[in-house]
């Protein structure tokens, strides 16, 4: 009876050097492209991946000469490199392991070519979707860890990589946030204002939306097909035409809306965009107009759905059509809408092409620092990364809105009855 190697001794060869496990199974071929992998990845890569790491630690030690950013860059690369690295480096082990308790029990090894032909059989959806892994490491991973990490330096106006190099700062972004009187009231300010509107500019669209729809689906109703298209023409045009005329409808001396209003109700001009209140109404209006089509197609759509003989039931239990709605028409509604609208108040809470195309932000809010009354957090961002360059403070915002956004989406994703159903029909 022929010896075998241990699969514990095979695997800790194969972890001492890639390919000596293999090497221990008879494995001739296999091993020596293993080895040889090995051989480059600590000649080649290790050595870079180290000075990379080594980069992103320090941000640089030179001024001129090293640049933090790039450091951060290289730094942030060589460990998704490392995580690949390591990745293959365990499946040798694990390789290793697994062809040496093939011999244990006494079954054939299979050789190079079978492997590979069985690799490409069982792994064909994992060499398809390898190009898009990586193209997301390298567009989606790296910036997002690129734009976290400058939530924790100190990167602003005055300390501008190459001539002064960024240091690691902690969390003392977050504390100045939320300790520095002028950046709290800015902060606090905004948040709430960016919570309201993100309520309302979602809930009155749809709102919107679902009643035209429901008095479109009154057999009374005459030119349903002529309404339909009007309905939809709001959805239709590009947004950024969209808003770009409803400015100049919302001008204070030459908007038409002010017109009308003169002409029809005597009405003084409105500053629409120059005051708080009403520039934040227009705001909602612009976002109801914008908004409501494609609420409005999906509630038409679903209604038309619905079975008619349950509101023939209920008119003979004796129910209004008031009450048809509410108990009918508005929970088979809402299970196929809410995870839309979900994502509709995400979208919401970052609108940012409204706002800055719109009012901008304004009006001024000189208690503010580098924001107006009608900017958002997404908006304030902005400003404050290109106006007042203040990079860390919007990073680090920007970490917060992206778990609030994401823990609220997740959170109510999974208590719509849409997906608690589905994990039931499972």
């Amino acid at each position: 009876m022929k010896k075998t190697v241990k699969p514990v001794v095979s695997a800790i060869a194969s972890a001492v050097c890639m390919g000596l496990g293999q090497l221990l199974n008879k494995q001739i071929a296999k091993g020596i492209i293993y080895i040889v992998i090995n051989m480059f990845l600590m000649i080649f890569a290790i050595p870079r991946i180290l000075n990379g790491i080594e980069g992103l630690v320090t941000l640089g030690t030179v001024p001129m000469k090293q640049h933090s950013l790039f450091l951060m860059v290289y730094g942030i690369l060589s460990i998704i490199v490392l995580i690949y690295i390591l990745w293959f480096y365990i499946t040798n082990i694990i390789d290793a392991y697994k062809k040496a308790k093939l011999k244990e029990i006494g079954q054939e090894v299979p050789g190079i070519k079978e492997e590979f032909r069985s690799f490409l059989h069982k792994s064909t959806s994992l060499l398809m979707l390898l190009p898009g892994l990586i193209a997301v490491s390298l567009v989606v991973i790296l910036p997002l860890i690129f734009s976290i990490m400058i939530g924790f330096t100190d990167y602003d106006l005055y300390h501008q990589p190459p001539a002064k190099l960024l240091n690691w700062v902690g969390l003392e972004n977050f504390k100045e946030i939320f300790t520095i009187s002028s950046w709290a009231k800015t902060f606090w300010g905004i948040l709430i204002w960016t919570i309201e509107w993100t309520v309302l500019s979602s809930i009155l669209p749809y709102a919107v939306g679902i009643f035209l729809a429901v008095i479109l689906n009154n057999p009374k109703i005459k030119f349903k097909r002529v309404l339909k298209t009007i309905y939809i023409l709001p959805w239709a045009i590009p947004g950024y035409i969209a808003i770009l005329v409803w400015r100049g409808l919302f001008d204070t001396s030459y908007g038409l809306i002010n017109k009308f209003l003169e002409n029809i109700f005597q009405i003084e001009q409105i500053p629409w965009l120059q005051e708080t209140n009403t520039a934040r109404i227009a705001l909602l209006i612009v976002s109801i107009w914008v908004g409501f089509s494609f609420p409005f197609m999906i509630s038409d759509s679903i209604m038309k759905s619905i079975p008619s003989d349950l509101y023939e039931a209920a008119k003979l239990d004796g129910a209004t059509s008031f009450h048809c709605f509410w108990r009918i028409t508005f929970p088979l509604l809402m299970f196929s809408i809410a995870p839309i609208f979900i994502m509709s108040l995400s979208g919401a809470f970052n609108n940012f092409n409204l706002i800055y195309l719109f009012t901008g932000g304004g009006p001024p809010n000189l208690d503010y620092q580098g924001a107006g009354n009608t900017d958002i957090l997404i908006s304030w961002l902005f400003k404050m990364t290109f106006n007042i360059m203040k990079y860390n403070y919007a990073s680090a915002i920007s970490l917060m809105i992206f778990f609030v956004v994401a823990a609220f989406s997740i959170y109510n994703f999974r208590h719509t009855r849409n997906y608690t159903e589905e994990d039931i029909m499972k």
